[in-house]
């Protein structure tokens, strides 16, 4: 339906849903078409660990199903059990985030508490900084809230790690607050804490407030996850956003939670957000329950994980960068990269059209980079390496084919 019939509906969408994209989700309609036609699909443009064979801990599983037979069955404080908040406040703390129960609120996952953040926070036109290429969820919000999304760079050949001069040029009177993913979603970086610094001072700066969505700091290689929040001394204000959905392997769950920093700095937006958490009563109380158990894991869960990751980061890595047209960055963190083929600047289509002609062609589905704030002639996209080896190399020989077939047809076009 075209937007005038839709405007001559009593019942046509607010205008601010136009601008509202999740390009994660919104490719599978292609997919679907597929599969519609009988054709397999393997599906990796979403980062479910549950859909490779991970699970949750056991323990968590047993804590949940404890909470239901002892009881635990209706609601909660709409921030939260407070044997939970607690819980969490003595963690965080134990990793140098200075929190306290009374600044905990536990939430419908990552995405809920980015949503109450942002919405307690923004007015229409107000800006928010984002990395580029990001998580698409706070750009559908920024939309949703008629808010300004300003991007700052993180680059490829800088180990897809920002430049702080970059960052403070994007800076307007209007801007409220910088958002950091780190670990990156999509990328895969990880910031060092002399970065994490750097970024503390630019809001120190500037009086922003920091969304740190820390949802994969269990998740990494090589050097170990530093908290934003660790390095905010008493002045700078940091909401840090986990989950129970990467770390612990439970995204159906959809559980997560904020923890505010400084929250003597943002009193009234504390106020705000816990009024908007108010209104829809609580999280789950059962699965709260498995979040006490999270917050003393054994660590043995984490490094079976990181073992099969690291081995399946690996081959992505050395796969990926032995196709010729293409290039990738190794991964520091989480279980993503982003990679690029070479589009000849624009000439051999967007980012886009490669990943739909990748999906007709061989039924693999990724996403586009575009669909992540980058621009589409430089023909960025990115995977999920969750499936085994097995499936990994056979994806990757389909992929690297295709790619050959895909740049040779498309430069013999231009050259006819």
């Amino acid at each position: 339906m075209d937007q005038i019939s839709l405007k001559s509906s009593p019942f046509h969408p607010a205008q601010r849903v136009e601008n509202y994209k999740y390009a994660i989700r919104n490719i599978v309609a292609e997919a679907k078409k597929l599969e519609a036609e009988g054709r397999e699909v393997t599906y990796l443009n979403i980062g479910d660990p549950v859909l490779y064979g991970f699970q949750p801990p056991e323990e968590l599983i047993e804590a949940k199903i404890r909470a239901l037979r002892a009881g635990y069955n209706g609601y909660s404080p709409s921030t939260g059990a407070p044997e939970v908040t607690k819980a969490i406040a003595e963690e965080a703390l134990s990793r140098g985030i200075q929190t306290s129960p009374a600044d905990v609120a536990i939430t419908y996952g990552a995405s809920e508490a980015a949503d109450l953040v942002f919405t307690a926070l923004l007015e229409p036109g107000d800006a928010v900084l984002v990395p580029a290429p990001s998580y698409p969820l706070y750009t559908a919000i920024a939309a949703k809230l008629e808010a300004i999304e300003i991007k700052y760079n993180q680059k490829p050949e800088n180990g897809w790690h920002l430049d702080i001069e970059e960052l403070r040029a994007s800076i307007t009177p209007k801007t409220r607050a910088i958002v950091v993913i780190n670990p990156n979603n999509p990328t895969g970086a990880l910031y060092p804490p002399e970065t994490l610094s750097a970024i503390i001072e630019v809001a120190r700066e500037y009086k922003l407030l920091i969304v740190s969505d820390e949802v994969y700091h269990h998740l990494t290689y090589e050097r170990k996850h530093v908290p934003l929040a660790s390095l905010a001394g008493n002045d700078v204000p940091v909401i840090t956003i986990e989950s129970i959905s990467k770390n612990y392997m439970a995204p159906g769950w959809r559980l997560g939670w904020l923890t505010i920093t400084n929250s003597h700095l943002v009193k009234e937006l504390k106020q705000a957000i816990y009024k908007l958490a108010d209104a829809r009563l609580c999280a789950p109380m059962p699965s709260q329950h498995a979040i006490k158990e999270a917050m003393h894991l054994n660590p043995v869960f984490f490094r079976k994980v990181m073992d099969r990751l690291r081995e399946q980061r690996d081959l992505t890595y050395d796969m990926l960068n032995s196709i010729d047209g293409m290039t990738c960055n190794k991964p520091e963190g989480a279980f993503y990269a982003m990679a690029q083929i070479d589009l000849q600047n624009g000439e051999l289509g967007t980012d886009e059209q490669f990943i739909l002609a990748l999906l007709r062609a061989t039924g693999i589905l990724y996403v586009h980079g575009s669909g992540f704030g980058k621009k589409p002639h430089e023909g960025f996209f990115r995977l999920v390496f969750l499936p085994d080896k097995n499936i990994l190399t056979d994806v990757y020989k389909r992929l690297g084919e295709f790619v050959v077939h895909y740049r040779e047809s498309k430069l013999s076009a231009i050259s006819i």
